[in-house]
């Protein structure tokens, strides 16, 4: 149970990293307020830069800690899923193949509404009669 044992331990990964997400979140939030209470402001901005900066480097981590996650539990579940599909697929090859007409919902839908003609059909058509048709007495103009 390797794969799994290393997914509990990147979830585990995952939650202490959130967790001190949070942790910043509230020294943040701490240090905001005694600012207000008069404390200094330069010294205040110098620990806000520094546990932003923190902030984001537990962020980033996070976010590959998350991606190696849903890596493994892709791999994980393609895993269990594999003697089924490998089951199925000797199903498959093991039964004889019926023969399907795979347009028979086409071929009744061309019998109950017949394509129509455009207007470039029609006029190609037309142009074939006149070409095809008998010559008359009012064709030669002598």
């Amino acid at each position: 149970m390797g794969k799994k044992d290393d997914l509990e331990r990147l979830h585990q990964h995952a939650r202490s990293l959130e967790k001190s997400i949070d942790d910043i979140d509230l020294d943040i939030e701490r240090a905001t307020h005694d600012l207000a209470d008069r404390g200094d402001p330069g010294q205040l901005i110098s620990f806000l830069q520094d546990r932003h900066n923190a902030q984001l480097g537990f962020m980033y981590d996070l976010g590959k800690v998350e991606a190696r996650i849903e890596d493994l539990e892709s791999l994980i579940r393609e895993e269990q899923e594999q003697p089924q599909e490998r089951l199925l697929a000797e199903q498959w090859q093991e039964e004889p193949l019926a023969h399907e007409d795979h347009l028979d919902w086409f071929k009744q839908s061309l019998a109950e509404n017949p394509p129509q003609p455009d207007e470039h059909e029609l006029a190609e058509q037309r142009m074939l009669q006149e070409v095809e048709r008998e010559p008359s007495p009012d064709d030669h103009l002598d």
